[in-house]
């Protein structure tokens, strides 16, 4: 019965959120985020987490020397949810830093890790502008996870727009790829792909298209072989610039604290 209830409860919480995000998808494209998210929730766990990026232009009106670096913090409030919110700050060229938007977001985590073939969980998000001349964002997408022997594989499909005022009428898809090798806990080498559509539908040329890939490495540190309390995990990767349409690279960075509660 318990089992029962959580799984209605899954689905349900999922649909929820879904529907209610879907309701205020209104417009618009927005910056592809180099992060790959994992479909695995871990109950009762705090995240404090920092993302980054950097692009490197060689042309004059590209998008050269662009710093992101959001913060967040998510709890896993049940077996099956994951919340997260988000400052979104960043140095755009010629500007100082600035914050842009403060965002919420949401996991469902549907299936149990290697339950089925394919691990799966539904991804919400709102993001407020936190400037007046642009405007607030939605977005909804799946995660899905596979792992083969010594390899795992993520992947990310989100359908995002913009809402309100100043938002666009453009629907935009973004997806992200990684496969890595388990080489052990500390070290986990891999290849990362992500590509954006700013409007599905006007999608253009391959060449008008925002897609970078590049290799990564992973790992994570059990902080109590050190007498200490929960882990450290880090992900670091160059992506090359494959289209017209995108800076020549990006270096990014993610490290994350995790503790247990």
């Amino acid at each position: 019965m318990i089992a029962m209830f959580t799984s209605s409860g899954r689905v349900l919480a999922a649909t929820l959120a879904s529907t209610g995000a879907l309701a205020v998808l209104t417009a618009g494209p927005a910056l592809a985020e180099f992060k790959v998210r994992y479909p695995n929730i871990e109950y009762r766990e705090v995240e404090i987490e920092n993302n980054a990026s950097y692009t490197f232009d060689k042309r004059k009106d590209g998008n050269n020397h662009d710093l992101s670096f959001p913060t967040e913090i998510g709890v896993g409030v049940l077996p099956f949810w994951f919340v997260e919110l988000e400052l979104e700050t960043a140095k755009h060229p010629g500007q100082s830093v600035s914050a842009d938007a403060l965002t919420f977001e949401n996991y469902f985590m549907l299936t149990e890790p290697g339950q089925y073939f394919l691990n799966f969980s539904i991804f919400a998000e709102y993001a407020h502008a936190l400037h007046s001349e642009t405007s607030d964002t939605a977005k909804v997408g799946v995660l899905l996870q596979r792992e083969q022997e010594k390899m795992l594989h993520t992947l990310n499909l989100y359908i995002e727009k913009e809402v309100g005022q100043n938002a666009s009428t453009a629907d935009t898809f973004q997806y992200a790829w990684q496969s890595r090798y388990q080489l052990s806990p500390l070290f986990q080498p891999g290849v990362e792909i992500y590509g954006q559509i700013d409007d599905l539908n006007h999608p253009g040329k391959l060449s008008e298209q925002q897609l970078r890939v590049g290799p990564m490495f992973a790992g994570s540190y059990n902080l109590r072989e050190l007498g200490g309390q929960g882990k450290i995990k880090y992900e670091a990767g160059y992506l090359f610039g494959v289209t017209n349409a995108t800076e020549d690279g990006t270096l990014r960075t993610r490290i994350e604290y995790e503790v247990g509660f």
